[in-house]
């Protein structure tokens, strides 16, 4: 392996094509079988807002849930030296919709709403 990166101490290598982007919009995107991430930032042209992708991962949905424990320790740590992340009120997710008509009775839709609106009102209380 005459090219080959060496690992770093940590053990990590880059691969050759490696990128880094900047991604200030991500669209999700279920299935059975893993979570497809699609990264993208917000552009504006002719003053008409729209989102440019550029990016796409898909992770299994262990990672998934292995990156929701990461990130919150990140968001800790950082609010935690730095003062609390102001969210804008217009980059809030809109109010969740009650389930109506059959799934009003549905117990999975009444806990995926109550779940969005306590995950809403959580991140709703440092906004701007």
């Amino acid at each position: 392996m005459p090219d080959e990166q060496q690992p770093d101490k940590k053990g990590f290598v880059r691969h050759e094509n490696f990128e880094s982007w900047y991604a200030n919009n991500i669209q999700f995107i279920p299935s059975a079988w893993d979570l497809r991430m699609v990264f993208g930032e917000l552009d504006v042209q002719d003053g008409n807002g729209f989102v440019r992708q550029h990016t796409a991962m898909t992770v299994s949905w262990v990672q998934a849930k292995l990156m929701i424990y990461f990130l919150s320790l990140q968001v800790y740590v950082h609010e935690l030296t730095e003062g609390k992340i102001a969210i804008p009120p217009g980059a809030l997710p809109p109010e969740p919709t009650p389930p109506t008509g059959e799934l009003e009775t549905d117990p999975i839709a009444i806990q995926v709403y109550e779940q969005i609106k306590k995950a809403r009102e959580e991140i709703g209380r440092a906004h701007v």
